[in-house]
């Protein structure tokens, strides 16, 4: 009865827990004017023959996500990466973040979509082959305790009924091992599923853009929950684009 009892306590626990609120990053252009479609605010700036198109899309995991279109309105082909947008945390006085110890500032650079893909098809080979080692450890336990039931019920001695208690417990220990290990790799193989179908829709990758097109999709930048705004950056050769953005949070349930 006790993991019952363990199993309810979780479980209301869980519904506490849903019924919480919970701080949501929200971030806002200022310095520059700004127009609103569809509920986001969104800013522009064109400079050398390059338009840049930014508005903040939300979280994922630990990552800011900017939705983001450039123009090439040059005569050029263009190379785009994820990579030539940076962050910069600020603080209240709009000056670079530090680290407590004050020996670096902070700065984040774009992620790579393409390198997340690959992580994560890799952690899922991992996850494939943790399972296979699993269930041959839970086979082995399992066959190891029958075997102990059938030695121990052939007598009726003290070693004979130890060794069946020992052949109980081994087959309940593999069922028990079997279930979690079963229960790990669906929760860990699911979210890994969803983290890479994030990782594939229309974000930016690295790319050329010929003159006359645009390339839209989303920039992922490590957040970072100490500043009070932020500079997002498109480093385009000498002339580098910049937008600034408060950053806050808000409780919500």
């Amino acid at each position: 009865m006790r993991w019952i009892k363990s199993i309810l306590f979780l479980s209301f626990t869980g519904i506490i827990l849903s019924c919480a609120t919970r701080n949501v990053m929200r971030l806002r252009p200022v310095e520059q004017e700004s127009f609103s479609d569809g509920g986001k605010q969104i800013v522009k700036q064109e400079r050398e023959g390059i338009k840049v198109v930014v508005s903040y899309d939300g979280r994922f995991e630990k990552y800011m996500v900017f939705d983001v279109e450039v123009f090439n309105n040059t005569n050029h082909p263009l190379i785009i990466s994820p990579r030539d947008f940076t962050f910069l945390p600020l603080d209240e006085n709009r000056q670079n973040l530090r680290s407590i110890d004050g020996k670096y500032t902070f700065s984040y650079e774009g992620i790579e979509p393409q390198q997340q893909v690959n992580y994560i098809q890799h952690e899922m080979a991992n996850q494939e082959a943790k399972i296979k080692r699993a269930r041959v450890v839970n086979t082995v336990l399992f066959i190891g305790g029958i075997a102990a039931l059938i030695a121990g019920s052939s007598g009726r001695s003290e070693s004979a009924w130890r060794t069946t208690q020992l052949g109980e417990t081994v087959v309940q220990v593999a069922q028990v091992k079997r279930i979690i290990d079963q229960g790990n790799y669906y929760s860990n193989m699911d979210k890994l599923h969803r983290e890479g179908q994030v990782w594939s829709q229309e974000n930016f990758r690295t790319s050329t853009l010929q003159p006359g097109q645009s390339m839209r999709g989303g920039i992922f930048l490590e957040s970072n929950s100490k500043a009070k705004f932020v500079q997002l950056t498109y480093n385009y050769e000498n002339e580098p684009i910049s937008f600034l953005f408060e950053q806050w949070f808000e409780q919500r349930r």
